[in-house]
């Protein structure tokens, strides 16, 4: 499938880095007052064919030109690298330079020698670009240190260093070809007005620049004509599977299973044509209705997840490309779910959702035990209950709304309850809880409270902070997490 292999190309840790480096303005130019300048800025347009621009400052460009050189042939990247002298007690001379400049890293090389950087940090604002500090004099760094802490504070995403080998190491991140870059996405709903996860401050261009995914909204009209056209037994063959390999099949027609089926012919054949890395429906805007325009399409959506490509539910932008970014990196499905509640004092989350893949271990992988059943006890639809692996160690987690920061949980599956083995709710069968529901032991519960992305989360099993934290400085992303990212024992 072109959508899944373009999708599924892992690269490594330190060597798939990333790119993104969206570039804003700090906002005045030279001349005002550095104190009426806001940090806000117009964010440039995004590099054209994985170029980027490397701006470097330093105050004797000749003493550094043997390591600027390095930076111009790094492998896997087209870098254009400029260098220029400034004086660093002359902050609006520095600040005239950077807006003159199109830049999508900023590398300051400081001088051997200072007292005070002044207002330089003040001026700079938040740039929305990775921004590397390297001091020349790792003897006596504190007011490097305190600079960088500076530049921080007001916004800027800074990653200090004391060593060359380490700015370079930072520059090849920033530099590298984006995880994300090139990727296509299309959700069938209204554009960012999703049934349950609305992302009005988002827009198509806006995503594109932040992560690299191009996407599209169509209607859910145009997929529900294209879904009468799909002959039904070109889905028999698919139910039958699904039948076949369940471990048990509870209140479900074979009419029921071969319409989703319909419905998972029918994306996978937009996957394909259109080589899309990724694909969502707001689904609750139709599901709940007396007469939906679609079936429900958790089967459809456990399947294109096992075969490598995102399937979102919802409609939801932040979590389809928290998705997508979670699966390059784990190359592995991605389990989309709700938070459904948390016991701060054991440090457990509950989570719950009924689509999930089969193949979490990876696409190679033995697919895991499941049974089918109606969804939510409400004698419609078909859905996966999936046996998730035993205190299998996974990740959690996602983009924030404004796709500036993402929180990454690592955790461990504590108990899974079984939807066939629960009584009906008594408020109805929507007060129940999905059919893959499991408690999850976290860390630092209290500060996973207050770094909630959404109404989802998004779960792989196995522990990649190091390749999430890489990936995420390139993309200029605050990672967010516990104090210990350290995985939790079995």
């Amino acid at each position: 499938m072109p959508g899944a292999d373009q999708k599924r190309i892992h690269i490594g840790r330190r060597d798939f880095i990333k790119t993104m480096t969206l570039a804003s303005m700090a906002a005045t130019l030279p001349g005002a007052a550095f104190a009426d300048q806001s940090s806000a800025g117009a964010i440039r347009p995004r590099p054209a064919g994985g170029k980027k621009n490397l701006l470097c400052l330093s105050n004797n460009p000749p003493a550094h030109e043997k390591y600027i050189e390095s930076m111009r042939s790094i492998p896997g990247t087209d870098l254009q690298v400029s260098s220029i002298k400034v004086n660093y007690q002359n902050p609006e001379e520095i600040v005239r330079t950077v807006h003159e400049r199109d830049m999508d890293i900023l590398l300051l090389i400081l001088p051997r020698m200072t007292f005070s950087f002044g207002s330089l940090c003040d001026a700079m604002g938040d740039l929305d670009i990775p921004v590397i500090v390297l001091t020349t004099n790792p003897e006596l760094i504190p007011i490097d240190a305190n600079l960088a802490a500076s530049l921080r504070g007001n916004g800027a995403n800074v990653t200090f260093t004391i060593s060359q080998d380490q700015a370079l190491e930072r520059v090849i991140i920033a530099a590298s070809p984006g995880i994300l870059e090139g990727r296509q996405a299309v959700l069938y709903g209204r554009p960012f007005d999703s049934t349950t996860v609305t992302a009005h401050n988002l827009n198509e261009d806006l995503v594109y620049r932040r992560t690299g995914v191009r996407i599209q909204f169509r209607p859910l009209e145009e997929l529900a004509a294209l879904y009468k056209e799909v002959d039904p037994k070109d889905a028999v063959r698919e139910m039958e599977q699904w039948k076949r390999e369940a471990t048990e099949v509870i209140g479900v027609s074979d009419k029921t299973i071969v319409d989703a089926c319909r419905l998972y012919v029918l994306l996978r054949s937009i996957v394909e044509k259109e080589e899309l890395s990724a694909v969502s429906i707001d689904c609750l805007g139709f599901t709940l209705s007396p007469n939906p325009v679609l079936p429900y399409p958790c089967l459809a959506f456990a399947r294109l997840r096992d075969e490598g490509v995102t399937a979102a539910c919802e409609a939801d932008v932040c979590g389809m490309l928290s998705s997508m970014f979670l699966e390059e990196i784990s190359r592995k499905p991605s389990f989309m779910c709700n938070l459904m509640s948390m016991d701060p004092l054991d440090s457990k989350i509950t989570v719950s959702h009924c689509a999930a893949p089969l193949k979490l271990n990876g696409l190679d992988a033995a697919q895991m035990r499941y049974k089918l059943h109606d969804y939510h006890g409400s004698g419609r639809g078909a859905v996966p209950e999936v046996e998730f692996p035993r205190h299998g160690q996974v990740l959690t987690g996602g983009f924030s709304k404004d796709l500036k920061s993402f929180a990454l949980w690592p955790g461990r599956i504590e108990s899974q309850v079984m939807d066939t083995d629960r009584a009906p709710s008594r408020s109805g069968f929507m007060n129940n809880v999905c059919a893959n529901t499991m408690d999850v032991k976290i860390k630092d519960a209290d500060r996973f409270l207050q770094n909630i992305p959404g109404l989802h989360q998004i779960m792989v099993v196995g522990n990649y902070t190091r390749a999430v934290e890489d990936a995420l400085i390139g993309m200029n992303v605050t990672l967010v997490g516990p104090t210990d990212f350290a995985p939790l024992p079995a």
